[in-house]
């Protein structure tokens, strides 16, 4: 009786412990262990598998992510397909097969579950020795909104503050916080050049002009960026400083006066016209992390244009300009938003392998397949430029082979195909924008539908005629 007793005893505690997942049809809740093929840790996968397995986490609100260590499957045939959700119903992150590792796959932000669905095939002739990846759970990024609480002088009914030169102006902003605010870290972009950090800032324009200041808020949440979790929008508040008026021609009645005496002054103050040159401000450096299916923004704010005009004919528009290095072009998907959310898709992930693979800029990358995401060295960027009508290839259109490219540091080298700096036309007509006010907040948003590469946009621009 003790003998059984201690033998289920055993057993149990086995079960308890074992925080691997192997291939097979079912759910597990996991933050920990390894998920290996139906051939487990020293095994190879079977001939004529269709299993569905369900890796959910263990703590409600976390996420779960997949780092792939090794991974060799019979190349086309035997496919893993990985789903964001709980289903196989679930958007797909992507298809793998062959011997490229398929580096840190996530559940994205949008989804509820948390969960990873993984589905594998394999047909009768070759079995593989199959896969290891670690499991692990993490915070996803909580929604963060800035807000101005305050400011000094106060915003007139348009919403802007109008100042003279070198006359102090104070903001004072908070984040909301889906979650928890605690150690977040706060700094004003004063549009110039200058930034405050903390929540309160106190400061002046020596020099007349129109600027935008924005409060910046990142949490202490560094897995999905290295910075912490950002604010998803933007205050852009508008500050007006005005030249200093003309007071020539103001004189008194008398020179010279005793004390006790009076005169008239005669005060003639001219107004001093400030023009501003309407040409669009120029957005700043975006991090674009490895991601699957996870969206990225960057914005600008145009102001200078009449309330009521709007975009009546696209060769209005000169070109939208991205500054920007990626290692991967299949990976993106890049759109234009205007302010009343008219969009253009101005460049696709693509199927043809020889298109996805392609550089843009000069990225710091391990190789044509970069697997080094997790490395957030920047590289040099690329100037691109998408011009109205049909006189440039698309940027997939434009791809050249043949490039050599630092390896990492160097001073080893790669070949990879890339794409040249220039002029392109968009993937869908710019003519998509027409009716766009000009005034307005104007965003580019670039989606990474695969993993394993990561980049920068470092500016980019909007040219009206």
């Amino acid at each position: 009786m003790n003998k059984v007793l201690v033998i289920f005893f055993l057993m149990f505690s086995s079960f308890a412990i074992s925080q691997d997942v192997i291939m097979q049809n079912g759910t597990f809740n996991n933050c920990s262990g390894r998920f290996y093929d139906s051939g487990g840790a020293a095994g190879d996968y079977g001939i004529n598998e269709i299993f569905d397995v369900t890796i959910c986490p263990d703590t409600p609100g976390q996420h779960l992510q997949l780092i792939f260590t090794a991974f060799n499957t019979e190349p086309s045939t035997d496919i893993m397909t990985v789903f964001d959700g709980d289903t196989s119903s679930a958007p797909i992150i992507g298809f793998f097969h062959g011997t490229n590792i398929p580096g840190i796959i996530r559940a994205t932000s949008s989804n509820i579950s948390g969960c990873l669905t993984i589905q594998f095939s394999s047909d009768a002739t070759v079995a593989a020795t199959g896969w290891v990846a670690n499991i692990l759970c993490f915070a996803p990024c909580q929604s963060i909104s800035a807000q101005l609480d305050s400011a000094s002088p106060a915003p007139n009914v348009d919403g802007y503050i109008r100042v003279c030169p070198n006359e102090d102006i104070t903001l004072v902003g908070s984040g909301n916080f889906s979650d928890d605010g605690t150690g977040a870290t706060y700094e004003w972009d004063l549009g110039d050049g200058r930034i405050i950090p903390g929540q309160n800032a106190t400061f002046s324009y020596p020099i007349p002009g129109v600027y935008i200041a924005n409060l910046n808020i990142r949490d202490t949440n560094t897995t999905i960026d290295p910075l912490g979790c950002p604010n998803t929008n933007l205050i852009n508040q508008v500050i007006q400083v005005g030249n200093e008026p003309d007071f020539t021609g103001t004189e008194a009645t008398d020179t010279m006066i005793c004390f006790g005496g009076t005169t008239t002054i005669e005060g003639v103050v001219t107004p001093v016209t400030f023009v501003k040159d309407c040409t669009p401000p120029v957005g700043g450096t975006t991090f674009l992390p490895d991601g699957t299916g996870v969206s990225y923004e960057t914005s600008l704010t145009v102001e200078c244009y009449p309330t009521s005009q709007t975009l009546t004919d696209i060769n209005q528009l000169q070109s939208i300009c991205l500054n920007m290095e990626h290692s991967f072009l299949g990976d993106l998907t890049i759109e234009i938003i205007s302010p009343n959310g008219q969009n253009v898709i101005l460049h696709n992930s693509t199927i043809s392998q020889v298109a996805a693979s392609a550089n843009l800029g000069t990225p710091w990358a391990a190789g044509a397949l970069d697997t080094q995401s997790s490395n957030t060295t920047q590289g040099v960027g690329g100037q691109y430029c998408f011009i109205p009508g049909n006189a440039f290839p698309t940027l997939e259109n434009g791809v050249l082979t043949g490039g050599v490219f630092v390896f990492g540091d160097g001073p080893s080298t790669y070949f990879d195909s890339y794409v040249p700096e220039g002029n392109y036309r968009s993937l869908n007509p710019l003519t998509g924008l027409v009716g766009s006010p000009l005034n307005g907040i104007w965003t580019i948003r670039i989606t990474d539908n695969f993993q394993e590469d990561n980049g920068y946009i470092f500016s980019w621009e909007l040219n009206f005629d």
